[in-house]
């Protein structure tokens, strides 16, 4: 929501300027529930079938509470403590299974990885230097709804559009 944008741009901002990465622009925060990459024209439509059939499922809430660096990536990613909500983890991994076989097409979705869901924002990227985790003030995020979200590079980085959004049972 921008309200829970607000908040974490105001809790964060200053961690993210002070790591000396690309600080990711408010409206490029998100959590993503499962990365596609590329996906044809010809497969959008079982992607957002794969969307459609988890609209029953219901509304979570997701705490975040710690800011790492993921050293590998370079990113400075806000994370959570507490255990991730049984709810999100069952809709990252139902769409992961209802996409897994489009994968498997020939001209299918390329991309998804076998990751286990990892609820995290990136704040942000090409970290000039390593950190160690740090607390931040607790902020809670309410889940109503999830989106297909579209990412186009331009000169500044990445835009995102928004191509889809389902609801969450409350």
């Amino acid at each position: 929501s921008d309200e829970f944008r607000a908040d974490l741009v105001s809790a964060t901002q200053v961690l993210a300027r002070d790591s000396g990465g690309r600080v990711i622009p408010p409206e490029n925060l998100h959590v993503t529930l499962l990365f596609l990459g590329q996906v044809p024209q010809a497969r959008f439509d079982a992607v957002q079938q794969a969307g459609n059939a988890c609209t029953n499922a219901p509304a979570f809430e997701l705490s975040f509470d710690r800011a790492e660096i993921w050293g590998r990536a370079n990113l400075l990613c806000l994370t959570t403590t507490s255990l991730t909500p049984p709810q999100a983890t069952v809709l990252a991994e139902k769409l992961r299974h209802s996409l897994r076989d489009e994968a498997l097409a020939p001209d299918g979705i390329s991309g998804m990885g076998e990751h286990e869901f990892r609820p995290h924002i990136t704040l942000a990227r090409d970290l000039p230097r390593r950190g160690r985790p740090e607390p931040v003030p607790p902020l809670l995020m309410k889940v109503n709804d999830f989106v297909l979200v579209e990412s186009r590079t331009v000169a500044r980085g990445s835009q995102y559009s928004v191509l889809q959004r389902w609801s969450l049972m409350s």
